[in-house]
């Protein structure tokens, strides 16, 4: 009887601390800015090593990924990625953004069109998005 319970006790405990728990910290803040077209500040991987300023993103969807894990879709408008800072269509893992906060913003009139027009989950032929979750 112990067994089973310290069993069933690490079990918990280890789903509660796995990286799919991890991820979605951020979900419900993200979706509601899908869904309500808002703009984020994030901060995403390495960006504060790298001097930059916390990114802009227009959240358009949040998707599962073949994967399992969780990405956002968005318009970039400022950010760091791979050293330039320039407005532009990006993906981001969850699990590479250490925080998001909502901020006044409104989609400039390349992201709503982005954003109207869909995504299906494609980068170039590298198709890797399972189902969107928010939109």
């Amino acid at each position: 009887m112990k067994i089973r319970l310290v069993g069933s006790t690490l079990v918990v405990i280890a789903a509660l601390s796995s990286p799919i728990q991890a991820q979605s910290d951020h979900e419900a803040t993200l979706c509601e800015a899908a869904k309500t077209n808002q703009v984020v500040e994030i901060v995403y991987d390495k960006d504060v090593s790298k001097g930059c300023l916390p990114r802009l993103v227009d959240v358009h969807q949040v998707a599962i990924g073949n994967n399992g894990k969780l990405y956002m879709h968005g318009w970039q408008t400022r950010g760091c990625t791979k050293g330039r800072d320039f407005a532009a269509e990006r993906i981001f893992r969850f699990d590479k953004i250490k925080s998001v906060q909502v901020i006044e913003g409104v989609f400039d009139e390349k992201s709503q069109f982005i954003k109207a027009e869909g995504w299906d989950g494609c980068l170039g032929s590298n198709c890797f998005i399972k189902e969107n979750v928010c939109e």
